[in-house]
């Protein structure tokens, strides 16, 4: 979202139906409301009601349609292509295809009306948005068939690693190069301990290398539902429900080759039920349940590689070769929120008094570790074909822990709009909030052997206490004409701690990154991938001290939420009616 009330983004507060609507990693958005269903639309900025807490930036608030008495329905489409879009200017300057494939086609349709006029009503709305965007072009240098075969003969070299660079690369239609590279061992200055003649070891530099085009696909699908049920059980009582989903799919481009790409599946789930009450004219009352689920998965393909556990990441730099998955997985988050709100009004006299509760138990289990496969990286396709160290980069992280942001938010609130004269309006409140410390956050006690007497210890963070919020704002009028309005404020607010910040600080204990040496020039560290690689059996739970404070990246003593001091005064003056 936007900057407001010169906050961060990442401060703003998103709600539907007034169920919370946040990501608990990084903040921001969740579910998505197609614009279509949106029936109301709201902006809190400036001096905030005590009414609402989580963030200091902007209130953000969707209300979804409701059906009526009459049934009525919808159906729309929303396209975007090549042919229809103008062609890009620099395009044309830089030589490229100038209408490039995007496709882009939002259509849907709802309905509602009554399924018992004047007492139930529905509506109901689905929209599908499949995107399909222009193909990456990438190139590679790789053997042509005499290169390969060339290779294939060499003394010494790994078969299985040259055989899976083969199945990947693929094979160069014509050669370009003789020279480019060439696989020759780093023993001692010539080859005689392989058994390799001077011819040999001079054919074994000279590999016809050619180049391979390929195209990388790039699309997203999504999807999205929404349904609604509004009920009026009296004139003092009606009942409202809420149902939206979102299920989306876009491809992962991070991996080096096609081969690789997987599709990532992020979906979202929204469910609110709201209960409105009316005791008396003056005093009102509403109540509402919330649940709001997210899940994403960034997975890995079926690919193996003979000896090892996992794919790893290969890199040849030598070749521009970069075989196996997105880097960054396997990873995966889920988000389960359960919400109540309690908010009644009352009137009385000058006095509108409004007072409640909001709190949410939310369950976040999440998991990365990176080079969890291994990242293996070498400069010479000689090293890796021969199956040295690597000797730029070996490096994998082991242990797996999966961190969960598991926690409880309580918010109490009460807040008096008083009218102290016809001119004059002055609001007073305050609003209270606590949260638990997340769960994995808790376990940081394991890493004890680190203690500091003195200087740092490390335990289990304390829960902030003091989120208290005053807010406090006047509204005058000055004179009869009412074309002048003076407004002033101050407002004290607190952020959430987002579970990115918990990540950070994992014990060493439950995970642990593995570096090997890298190649020599006497090529003593050799059988690396026929080895194993890094095996995934390295343990980190017996941690000596100094290895325990060396793998140690962070650390959280307590839950100090960042807060927001905001004072803020404006003039307003209409001249004139147009």
């Amino acid at each position: 979202g936007p900057s407001v009330g010169g906050q961060r983004p990442r401060n703003n507060n998103f709600t539907i139906e007034g169920i919370d609507n946040n990501s608990g990693s990084v903040t921001g958005p969740l579910v998505s409301v197609p614009t279509d269903a949106v029936g109301e639309f709201t902006v809190q900025q400036n001096q905030i009601s005590p009414e609402f807490g989580h963030s200091s930036g902007g209130q953000f608030n969707q209300v979804v349609k409701s059906g009526g008495n009459k049934l009525s329905g919808t159906a729309y489409e929303y396209l975007q292509n090549r042919n229809l879009n103008a062609a890009d200017n620099l395009s044309a300057v830089n030589g490229d295809e100038l209408h490039p494939r995007y496709d882009n086609n939002r259509f849907g349709g709802s309905v509602g009306g009554p399924i018992k006029k004047n007492k139930i009503f529905f509506y109901g709305l689905y929209e599908y948005n499949p995107q399909g965007y222009s193909s990456t072009p990438g190139t590679l240098y790789a053997p042509t068939s005499a290169g390969w075969s060339t290779l294939s003969g060499i003394t010494g070299i790994n078969q299985t690693s040259l055989s899976q660079l083969k199945t990947y690369l693929g094979t160069a239609p014509t050669a370009v190069s003789t020279s480019v590279f060439g696989p020759y061992p780093l023993v001692g200055a010539g080859n005689e301990s392989l058994g390799w003649t001077a011819a040999q070891t001079a054919a074994a530099k000279s590999i016809q290398v050619g180049q391979i085009s390929f195209n990388a696909p790039s699309f997203s699908n999504s999807e999205s539902g929404v349904g609604s049920l509004d009920v009026n059980l009296s004139e003092k009582d009606s009942l409202r429900a809420r149902f939206i989903l979102n299920r989306s799919g876009f491809i992962d481009t991070a991996a080096a080759l096609p081969v690789f790409y997987e599709t990532v599946p992020n979906n979202n789930y929204l469910v609110a039920f709201s209960e409105f009450h009316t005791f008396s004219p003056t005093l009102t009352n509403e109540f509402r349940l919330g649940y709001n689920r997210n899940s994403n998965a960034y997975p890995v393909g079926n690919q193996k590689w003979p000896g090892l556990d996992q794919f790893p990441n290969i890199n040849v730099f030598e070749i521009g070769a970069q075989l196996g998955p997105d880097g960054n997985a396997p990873q995966s988050g889920t988000q389960n929120q359960y919400q109540v709100t309690e908010n009644m009004s009352w009137t009385k006299g000058t006095h509108n008094l409004k007072f409640g509760f909001d709190g949410w138990k939310q369950i976040s289990p999440q998991s990365f570790t990176q080079r969890s496969r291994g990242d293996y990286e070498w400069s010479y396709l000689s090293d890796y074909l021969f199956d040295y160290n690597p000797d730029y980069l070996a490096e994998r992280s082991l242990g797996g822990a999966e961190y969960y942001g598991d926690r409880i938010f309580t918010g109490f609130y009460v807040n008096d709009s008083w009218k102290a004269t016809p001119h004059l309006t002055v609001n007073v409140g305050l609003r209270y909030e606590y949260q638990t410390v997340p769960h994995s956050e808790q376990e940081q006690t394991v890493n004890a052997i680190s203690n500091v007497p003195g200087l740092i210890v490390f335990q289990s963070p304390t829960a902030m206490t003091t989120a208290w919020m005053p807010r406090i704002g006047v509204a005058y009028s000055p004179g009869n004409s009412g074309k002048t309005s003076i407004r002033a404020g101050f407002g004290r607010s607190f952020d959430v701690l987002v579970d990115n910040f918990g990540l950070l600080t994992i014990p060493p204990q439950f995970s642990t990154t593995v570096d090997v040496p890298g190649s020599n020039p006497n090529g003593t560290y050799q059988n690396f991938l026929l080895g194993g690689g890094i095996p995934p059996t390295a343990s980190a739970a017996a941690l000596t001290q100094a290895q325990a404070r060396a793998g140690t990246s962070g650390y959280t003593p307590n839950q100090v939420r960042p807060q927001s001091l905001q004072w803020n005064i404006g003039i307003q003056h209409v001249f004139a009616e147009n």
